[in-house]
């Protein structure tokens, strides 16, 4: 019999045709029909790409109010303003409780950026708007010669995986935190990017080193930090279990978006051991592949803040990060345990993990990894010239 521990709570891949071959290519027939569509608008915006081509770079960052209050926008303006220039990147603030179109038409004309940084999370959250504001988007971007650098944060949904291919059907880069291997079959083109790192600013890099050189760590403070639900929530109950019969004491923060941004830092930066999963949410009708996995932010969040890193392995997270030297892995219930366990007992092995993860993660940030991924696509619309 199948035991759920022993693969860390993630589900089973399954075999079936409609299930795991049809249904995640439900979403192709309809981008062809938006790149079709979309033709006529690439063919007006021929000569203001030229033009843009030559121009100064200017970069807009869009997202919902919300969206602005949280870690991960934060840090992807901050981080998009240390690539381009603190003066050549635009935030463009949507209020969901208003339409989205003429909103996203007011912030281009105001700013004319030639790069937009859009994520499928902002729009409409429907199939029928989507369907009507991402052939919209992408008309408007394409007849004014403007470049998309799309965000797909879930690259396992469905629509949102549809509405980042329409918004890059005739040009632009997606950027994901899910294996491109994994996603080749079922994506509609070959500009698409991951898994990268969670993008962070130079600025944040800089204050967590202080915040961490000032916080004692005696080997005592695991957390795992983010939200629960099944399996995660399963899997996590199962390791706590466990390590608490070793006299170690697992913390869970299930309520990430109830702090402030700095109190989550801090958290983090405390943490002598933070402990992550990787693993999809529970089963429902619009994700497809639950077997899949993606680099989640903790990744690069835990190692800038110089914890040790606990983690399941994600295809391709080895371009960035090195198993059992930035970080350690795991599959099963007992992995995770004994990586933790060895992390707690043994202070120099918990040190060079934590310090190992961290010299690489400063590199990438100070690199800005994240949006060089995005110009190695971008060729002649790249955002910046590097040197």
């Amino acid at each position: 019999m199948d035991d759920p521990a022993a693969r860390g709570f993630n589900p089973l891949p399954q075999h079936r045709i409609w299930r795991d071959v049809l249904l995640p290519r439900t979403v192709l027939p309809l981008f062809w029909v938006a790149w079709l569509m979309l033709l006529p608008a690439r063919a007006v915006g021929h000569r203001a790409r030229r033009r843009r081509r030559d121009a100064p770079v200017r970069v807009a960052v869009e997202s919902g109010r919300i969206g602005w209050t949280q870690v991960f926008f934060e840090e992807l303006i901050g981080s998009a303003r240390d690539y381009v220039g603190e003066e050549d990147v635009a935030q463009h603030v949507i209020d969901r409780d208003l339409p989205y179109l003429p909103q996203f038409r007011a912030n281009v004309r105001r700013d004319d950026p030639s790069h937009l940084v859009l994520d499928v999370r902002t729009p409409g959250q429907s199939w029928r708007r989507s369907l009507v504001e991402a052939v919209a988007v992408s008309w408007r971007l394409l007849a004014d010669g403007r470049t998309p650098v799309v965000i797909l944060t879930d690259a396992f949904y469905r629509r949102q995986r549809w509405q980042a291919a329409v918004l890059t059907a005739h040009g632009g880069v997606v950027l994901t935190f899910a294996p491109t291997r994994v996603l080749r079959p079922i994506f509609p083109h070959r500009r698409i990017v991951g898994p990268l790192p969670m993008p962070i600013s130079r600025a944040r890099l800089a204050w967590l080193e202080l915040v961490s050189e000032e916080s004692p760590k005696d080997g005592t403070v695991v957390q795992f930090i983010g939200n629960m639900y099944p399996p995660r929530s399963d899997f996590l109950e199962a390791v706590g279990e466990r390590l608490a019969s070793e006299g170690i004491t697992l913390s869970i923060n299930g309520d990430k978006w109830g702090t402030s941004n700095e109190a989550y830092w801090r958290t983090l930066a405390s943490a002598d051991v933070v402990v992550t999963t990787c693993m999809q949410g529970p089963g429902r009708p619009f994700m497809d592949w639950m077997s899949g996995q993606q680099m989640v932010f903790r990744y690069n969040e835990t190692l800038a803040a110089g914890a040790a890193l606990v983690a399941s392995y994600v295809e391709g997270t080895d371009r960035f990060f090195e198993p059992r030297r930035d970080f350690l892995e795991y599959v099963s219930v007992d992995e995770a345990v004994e990586a933790i366990t060895g992390l707690v007992r043994d202070r120099g092995l918990r040190e060079a993990v934590a310090a190992a993860g961290h010299a690489t993660s400063a590199e990438l940030i100070r690199t800005q990894a994240f949006w060089r991924a995005a110009d190695e696509v971008l060729g002649s619309h790249r955002m910046r010239s590097h040197g």
